[in-house]
This record gives structure tokens, sequence and C-alpha cells, in this order.
């Protein structure tokens, strides 16, 4: 019993990671009116929110097998808990982004040890688990965006903020009293240079995306190009000092493995496909067809409904279907649906009737979630079986990957929207070309391993 509890408090931890990330996109078009500011910095929020997960993911792995899988997930609740009640009071755009940095390094914290965490409660079903564990995202996505559409038309979108303090008291105080530590800690050695050398490479390639699409002056405009080229130097910096480290944050041993490189590859693209994409959908109807903050967050509750039972149900039937096919079908699906969100409502009479525009764009995003939840569990359990021992620091770098998949694809799509005459013709450019470059996934598929027992 104890460990089934157990689960449940990690999933509540899940819960709330989950319920932040969806009801801030909710809040997108009330930060750009509160705080001041333009789409482009907004949209820092979401990226800096990611980028700070990316970079601490691999590390809150090494440090969850070494320390111990309770202190981590105390330590990540904690700033996590703290971050957001600070969110919640900051007085412009620039302070909130600050500390959406510091709220993002508790919440990729959070996620190696959880994992970690279920993995040792249950070694005899850890696919299972595992797969299960990730479902729990999709349950925030049914919560996060109705309450938080409802909160920020109500109230305040600083309340969205703010409800995350009850829920971090309780994870606090169950971890404390129920979550076993290690009977002896390992030594720990940190490459700080790598993890510098690392974000400071993807904080300049998104100052360069962002200033291409800033109204500078254009004798400024090669300084984008200037920040695009330094960034993608350091992070070339950041894989060759990886190699020589005697402590690597990134393990590029592990990279030479040809299955274990297609699957991180595929969780980059799916960073910037699902993750990218569907971060923009609130913002996406109330500028294209004009909802409320309280039906842009109901919109993605097909999504979340369809996630959730299809990620259930292939998590049970991973060992029979392998993970090739349900990845196939997912990606397949998600590029189609993301495509025709791009076009637009068709011509079709049903989109005439009443309701129709409604019905169409739930049954869109009832079939995204479907694909995503097919993707998911074994996009997280591929390669896992290598190294059962170190689930911890496998799921940091598939983090890692995700996230700065998710970083890029965010950067790009502000850009985008940005230099577009109007939200209709940017919303069709995103879409379309981020649907497409879905694609470029099917050959990763087929480089990974089977998943059949």
């Amino acid at each position: 019993m104890r460990r089934y509890l157990t689960f449940a408090n990690i999933s509540l931890g899940l819960l709330m990671a989950s319920l932040d990330m969806t009801m801030v996109a909710v809040a997108f078009p009330h930060l750009t009116r509160d705080l001041g500011g333009n789409i482009l910095w907004a949209a820092w929020t979401i990226s800096v929110y990611t980028l700070a997960m990316t970079m601490v993911m691999p590390l809150a792995g090494k440090l969850s097998d070494s320390l111990g899988h309770k202190r981590v997930f105390l330590w990540s609740m904690a700033l996590f808990t703290v971050s957001s009640i600070l969110c919640a009071q900051a007085p412009n755009i620039y302070t909130l982004i600050i500390l959406r940095f510091f709220q993002g390094i508790g919440g990729g914290s959070f996620l190696p040890a959880a994992t970690g965490i279920v993995s040792d409660l249950f070694p005899e079903n850890r696919k299972r688990s595992i797969g299960l564990l990730s479902s729990v995202f999709p349950v925030g996505g049914i919560i996060g965006p109705n309450l938080g559409g409802w909160i920020v038309e109500r109230y305040s979108w600083r309340y969205i903020f703010y409800i995350n303090l009850p829920i971090g008291i309780v994870l606090l105080v169950f971890g404390w009293i129920f979550l076993r530590g290690p009977k002896q800690l390992n030594r720990l050695r940190i490459d700080y240079r790598g993890l510098v050398v690392f974000v400071g490479g993807m904080f300049v390639i998104m100052l360069g995306l962002n200033h291409i699409a800033e109204p500078t002056p254009f004798f400024t405009r090669p300084l984008a190009v200037v920040f695009l080229i330094i960034g993608i130097a350091l992070v070339w910096l950041f894989v060759r000092h990886e190699k020589t480290s005697s402590h690597p944050i990134l393990d590029t041993t592990l990279l030479k493995s040809k299955p274990f490189l297609a699957a991180n590859l595929f969780n980059l693209l799916m960073g910037a496909t699902s993750f990218g994409v569907f971060s923009f959908i609130p913002l996406y109807v109330v500028s294209v067809y004009q909802w409320s903050a309280l039906s842009s967050g109901m919109i993605l509750t097909p999504r979340s409904l369809g996630g959730i039972a299809a990620a259930a149900v292939t998590s049970f039937f991973l060992t029979r279907w392998g993970y090739r096919k349900p990845m196939i079908w997912g990606l397949s699906i998600a590029s189609i649906i993301t495509i025709v969100l791009g076009q637009g409502l068709p011509s079709w009479n049903v989109v005439n009737w009443v309701g129709g525009e409604v019905l169409f764009l739930a049954s869109l995003m009832l079939l995204s979630g479907i694909a995503i939840g097919m993707m998911m569990p074994p996009s997280n359990n591929a390669c896992i079986e290598l190294m059962p021992d170190k689930v911890a620091t496998i799921t940091g770098l598939r983090g890692m990957f995700r996230t700065v998949g998710g970083v890029l694809g965010v950067s790009l799509i502000t850009m985008i929207l940005h230099l577009s005459s109007n939200p209709v013709v940017g919303f069709k450019i995103a879409f379309t070309f981020f649907g497409l470059g879905m694609f470029l996934g099917l050959p990763l598929i087929f480089m990974m391993p089977d998943g059949r027992e």
C-alpha cells in the first residue's frame, strides 16, 4: 500500500507541473496586456521555463542517481513552490521571465527523480509503471486549461501561480514522511563548465531568433546572424567538451549507440512539434477565431482526454505492439492534424452549422491528443532497458532532448507569428511547416528498438 500511495504522490507532482504549463499558455494574451511587451517577450515565459528544464534535467538525473531520489524530489518541489509564489507577484514581463527560469529548474529537477522513484518501486513492471506515470500529464491538460481560463477570466493570471502553493505543501510533507533516502551517498562530480557553455549557447540562439523578429533598425539586423552563429558554435563546443570531460553532463558514449541516438532525436522532434505547436493553441483560437480565454482553455480538453486514453492503452499493450507501430501511427496522425489546423476551417456545410466551428476544432484536438498519447509511452521507454540501473540519468537525457526541441519550436513559431502580416497567415505558415517537419521522424522510428519481449 505504501508504494501505491507514493506513486499517487509522485503523480500529484507531475499534475502540478502539467497544470502550470497549460494554464500559462491560456494566460498568454493577458500577460502581454498586463505586463507590457509584445508576443516575443511574452513567449519567453514559456521558452525560458523550457530552457531551464533542459539545463537541469541531465544534472538532476545524475544528482538523483548519486544523492538519492528523495533528496532531489524535496529540493525540486521546494524551489518550484517558492518560485511560483514569486511569479504571481512579478511587476513586469522581464521579472516574470527570470522567475520562470527558476521555476523551470524546480520542474526539470523533479521529473528524473520521480521516474527513478517509480522505477525503484515497481521493478517488476517498470515499463508499465513509467508509461502510466507519463499519462498523468494529460490529466493536467484537462484541468489546467479549463481552470486557467476560468481563473484568468474571473480573477487574474497571477492566481494560476498561487494555486501551486497548497499542492506544493502537500507534496513536501508527504515526500518527507514516506519517501526513503539512500543508505549511502555516492561521490558526485559536476561539469559546471559544460553546463554554462550549453545554457549560454541556447540562450544566444533564442536571442538571435528574437532579434530577427524585433522591429529593429536595418543596420542592426546582422546582429541576429552573429547571435545565431555564436549560439551554434557554443553548442558545438559543448558537445566537443563533453567527449573529453571526466564527468560529462551529456554522456556522448551513449549517443554512439544508434538506437539511443535515434530515440533522443525523435524526442527532440516531438518537443519541437507537439510542445511548440500546441503551446500556441489557446492564442490560435483567440487571435484567429476571437474566442474568449475560457473557451480557449476548454478547446484543449478533448486533446487531453484523447491523450489519457491513448497513453493508458498503449502502456498496457507495449509488450505486444512494440515501440514502432504506435509511434508511426501517432506521428502520422499528429502531422496531418497540424497541417489541417494551419489551413483553417474548410468550406464544408458542416462547419456552418450552429456549433460547427467548435465541433470541428474539438475533433482535431481529440485526434491530436490520441496521436500524442500513442507516441508518449514508447518514446519514453525506448532504450531505458539498456541501462535499467540508470533510469534517472536516461530520463534526464531524454528530457533534455525533448525540451531543447520545445525551446526551438516555441522560438521559431513566435518569430513566424511576429513577422507575418496577421495571425491567420502566421499560424498557417507555422503549422504547415511544423506538420510537414514531423515526417522527418519516420526514419528515426525504424532505428529504435522494437520493444517486444
